[in-house]
């Protein structure tokens, strides 16, 4: 029961944001496909910029390895903290993107 409880109240409150913004602020329900786009399109980006973050870690802690000859672990960068950062970047860098104008390039 307990492995449940997150993901019926993360549907509840999903539907809950649903139901105000069709009913209660009228937001147009054919949009809501174009916003799960965006919203994928932002995972994307935010799981390349925890790549990249991951990989610069890694590379970091190795050379400084080989540099100082005192051990670091690579658990340090095995925090949460990372992917929410992550997230802060793509988002961002997407509202950067999306405010630049439809000139841009987009993958």
């Amino acid at each position: 029961m307990g492995q449940l409880l997150i993901p019926v109240l993360v549907g509840v409150t999903s539907m809950a944001a649903y139901l105000v913004g069709a009913k209660g602020l009228r937001l147009s329900h054919g949009c809501i496909h174009k916003a799960v786009r965006r919203m994928l399109d932002c995972l994307g980006v935010t799981l390349i910029f925890l790549g990249v973050n991951l990989g610069t870690a890694v590379i970091v802690i190795l050379a400084a390895r080989v540099l100082t000859r005192e051990f670091l672990s690579l658990y340090l960068v095995a925090d949460e903290t990372l992917l929410v950062l992550s997230l802060i970047q793509a988002l961002i860098f997407q509202g950067w993107r999306d405010l630049s104008g439809p000139n841009v390039s987009r993958p």
